[in-house]
């Protein structure tokens, strides 16, 4: 059964089938997704509270938008608000984010030169640069998952790739401009 208006219904009404076809078609999207925004560590309890509150709430879709895209929404909230709640209640962190590690390749260099530099992003430019260039969605799909103009979507992303270059060029991943 594929999601679609009917097993919106029977999962809104308890449909434990229903509800699993949801889960299993989108829980590795949802995860990859609110991976990026809260990080490895609450990724899973974010992913896991995030389809509590979803089978709760599915009686309030109203089919305006896509299924996917309301689950998006959804999803980028539950992240936002967990990150909003650890930044207010901080920990102690053993080993700060940046920290050297023992390299094992040029791949893993890059890419967690990159991720060093993308945490360093503002939370909301970061989670725009990655619904476009990851997850691929268009201006309209970021800017109703966001809830945010679509104009707006396009200077987010300039500034995104601005503060993403100056980051990286600030781990010397690059030669500064002259």
């Amino acid at each position: 059964m594929p999601i679609d208006a009917r097993c919106i219904q029977l999962a809104s009404h308890g449909d434990r089938d229903a509800q699993r076809i949801i889960y299993e078609t989108l829980v590795e999207r949802v995860h990859r997704l609110v991976l990026r925004i809260a990080g490895h560590a609450d990724a899973e309890d974010v992913t896991q509270n995030l389809f509590l509150h979803l089978f709760e709430k599915l009686g309030s879709f109203r089919h305006e938008a896509e299924f996917t895209t309301w689950v998006h929404r959804m999803a980028v909230n539950e992240a936002l608000q967990h990150v909003r709640r650890a930044q207010r209640h901080p920990t102690v962190q053993l080993m700060p984010a940046d920290a050297p590690r023992a390299r094992t390749s040029q791949t893993t260099d890059t890419k967690e030169l990159l991720e060093t530099a993308m945490s360093r992003i503002d939370a909301e430019l970061r989670l725009t640069l990655e619904l476009k260039e990851i997850e691929q969605l268009t201006y309209a799909q970021i800017a109703e998952v966001m809830g945010i103009p679509e104009g707006t979507v396009g200077s987010r992303l300039n500034r995104a790739r601005h503060e993403l270059r100056l980051q990286l060029t600030a781990l010397g991943a690059f030669e500064r401009d002259s």
